[in-house]
This record gives structure tokens, C-alpha cells and sequence, in this order.
């Protein structure tokens, strides 16, 4: 087992690289997702767990890792806590004629990519305050709605289509 503990970057040391693989863990500094807006802002480091294994010129990473976010509700504009956890990831890094492998950038997209790209305050447990105000905008709602799109006159507001010439 190979601790790395609190670093800048991940650096995973290839010489004298064990058989039987490596195992490594450790945490990162948040500052390397480089997002610091008022919608996204790290708040805690990269945790990571991960199998090593260096096949000739490869070398495959397997485990876990998490990151914690601030992230800012779409819909009530407020602020809530989100932690990306990925289980049993696969990243695979060529290394042909490296002392050492860089892996931070291959981490750092994994959880980027999982991120949303919208998000509500739904997606950390809570309550979105515009639910009960406004609208019911709950991501789990019953997709039939039951609201009528007649117009007061009684017609559909898709009549109006009907006057079109068709060709």
C-alpha cells in the first residue's frame, strides 16, 4: 500500500513498479478542478482509493474516488453541498518511458464529467424552496399533470395550427 496523503497533484511512481500491482490512496488539493464561480466552487480535496497495475506500457487505475462541491440551485439560486462519488472507475494511461505517472488530469475530468450540468437543490436531498412557492418543479413528479390545454373559449391552444395550408 503506497499513502500518498495531501498533494498538489497524483503522482503514481512507475519505477520499480510491483508485480502485483499497487495500491494506492491519498487526497488531492480541490484547487486542481480549477472552478471557483458563484455556480461551482470546490470545497474539499480529491479522495481517491485505487488499484495499480502496469501492463508493458499502460497503466490501469481501478477504484474510487469523490470530490465535495458547493453548488448553486438553477430554479431558488441557493446554496447546497454535493459530493460526486464514483465507485469502481477504470482509467487506463499511457506511460511508455515515464519515471512517474501524472494521473490528476485523468481524475479530475472523471469527476467534472459527473457534475450537472443544471443543478437543484433535488440532487442533494433538499427541498427546493421554489416548489412550494411557484411551481411544483420536483424532479420525481408524476409526469401527468392533468392540465388542459383548452384555451376559456374551450378550444385547444393548437387549433390555431389547423389554419395553416398543409402541401
Amino acid at each position: 500500500m503506497h499513502n500518498i496523503g495531501m498533494q498538489a497533484r497524483v503522482i503514481i511512481p512507475l519505477e520499480e513498479f510491483p508485480e502485483e500491482g499497487l495500491f494506492v490512496e491519498g487526497e488531492a488539493d480541490g484547487a486542481l478542478f480549477g472552478i471557483d464561480n458563484t455556480g461551482a466552487q470546490s470545497i474539499g480535496p480529491l479522495v481517491y482509493r485505487l488499484e495499480a497495475q502496469l501492463y508493458e506500457t499502460e497503466l490501469v487505475l481501478r477504484g474510487d474516488i469523490s470530490a465535495a462541491f458547493r453548488l448553486r440551485c438553477d430554479r431558488c439560486l441557493r446554496e447546497f453541498d454535493y459530493t460526486v462519488e464514483l465507485e469502481g472507475i477504470a482509467i487506463s494511461c499511457d506511460v511508455k518511458g515515464k519515471a512517474v505517472a501524472d494521473v490528476t488530469e485523468e481524475l479530475r475530468e472523471e469527476v467534472l464529467l459527473e457534475l450537472p450540468g443544471y443543478p437543484k437543490c433535488e440532487i442533494s436531498g433538499l427541498e427546493c424552496e421554489i416548489n412550494d412557492t411557484i411551481c411544483d418543479f420536483r424532479l420525481d413528479k408524476d409526469p401527468h399533470s392533468g392540465v388542459n390545454s383548452a384555451t376559456p373559449s374551450g378550444n385547444s391552444v393548437w387549433d390555431a395550427l389547423d389554419d395553416f395550408p398543409h402541401k
